[in-house]
């Protein structure tokens, strides 16, 4: 089943011309799809989104570009996940893994302090801030292996920031998992656990 176009066509009503999204997340979601489907179903992508050259790891570019790829990415990597939620959170976790291997992901992560979860998660927003030019996030400590974190005016799907804070959470200590729950199509919180 392909993915809703009128989620979609909302969420990019709502992108200003200034909001932007670093290259290396576009790269991320392309790496995914070239990883599950080939080159063949890399190549039916990039026929569909127009698109003749790679993105620059640190360039920006307009966040509508960016959901127009993440839509078409889970257009085709839809057969090779249980549903379509599952693909949203790959894609969102392919970013999280596409961050922490860049030169600024390991020099942020080293800074922060990887291991010990609620300061790295306390830094959500500062984080955040150096892949998207929109948006805001707030970091909530919720007693012990707990937080919520809470997004506004971003437009990306709560599935895909699922997986990428539950890829966060497996990187800082094995395991863990983020639950959102969308409070409007750009507002949501996400319930953070991990042990």
């Amino acid at each position: 089943m392909p993915s809703d176009k009128n989620d979609l066509a909302q969420r990019i009503a709502i992108c200003r011309p200034e909001d932007t999204v670093r290259g290396f997340i576009f790269k991320s979601v392309y790496g995914l799809v070239e990883q599950r489907v080939g080159s063949a179903g890399m190549d039916r992508m990039l026929q569909q989104l127009r698109v003749s050259k790679m993105p620059v790891d640190f360039f920006s570019y307009p966040a509508a570009d960016f959901l127009r790829l993440l839509y078409a990415a889970v257009d085709v990597l839809e057969p090779q996940y249980p549903d379509l939620q599952d693909v949203f959170r790959a894609c969102g976790a392919s970013t999280v893994t596409g961050f922490f291997k860049s030169y600024v992901g390991n020099t942020l992560m080293r800074l922060i302090g990887g291991g010990e979860p609620k300061r790295a998660l306390s830094t959500v927003h500062t984080v955040y801030s150096t892949l998207v030019s929109y948006g805001t996030r707030e970091f909530r400590d919720l007693g012990e292996k707990r937080a919520l974190i809470t997004f506004r005016d971003d437009m990306q799907p709560v599935f895909f920031h699922e997986g990428a804070l539950t890829e966060v959470l497996v990187v800082l200590c094995g395991n863990g998992r983020a639950t959102g729950k969308a409070l409007a199509v750009n507002h949501a919180e996400y319930l953070l656990e991990w042990s």
